[in-house]
C-alpha cells in the first residue's frame, strides 16, 4: 500500500525562513513563521539552534526547481 502524497506549498515568508535557517542565519526567539515549519515538521530546535530536517531540505531543494514553482510532494 503507497503512502497518500501531500503537496507541500511554502507562502514567501516561509520559503525565506527556510532559507535563512538553512544558511545558518541569526534567529529571533519568536517567530511565528517559523513556528509553522515547526508545525510542518521542516525544521527542528536543536538546543539553541534551529536546523532543517531531512524534509525541509527536500522541500527547500525542491522549491528552488523553477518549474516546480515551490511545491513538493511529500
Amino acid at each position: 500500500m503507497t503512502e497518500k502524497q501531500k503537496l507541500i506549498i511554502l507562502s514567501q515568508p516561509q520559503r525565506a525562513t527556510l532559507e535563512g535557517l538553512s544558511n545558518r542565519r541569526p534567529q529571533l526567539p519568536t517567530d511565528p513563521i517559523r513556528d509553522e515549519l515547526v508545525t510542518l515538521g521542516l525544521v527542528v530546535k536543536q538546543g539553541a539552534k534551529w536546523a532543517l530536517t531531512p524534509q525541509g531540505k527536500k522541500v527547500l531543494a525542491a522549491g528552488s526547481n523553477r518549474r516546480n514553482a515551490g511545491g513538493f510532494s511529500v
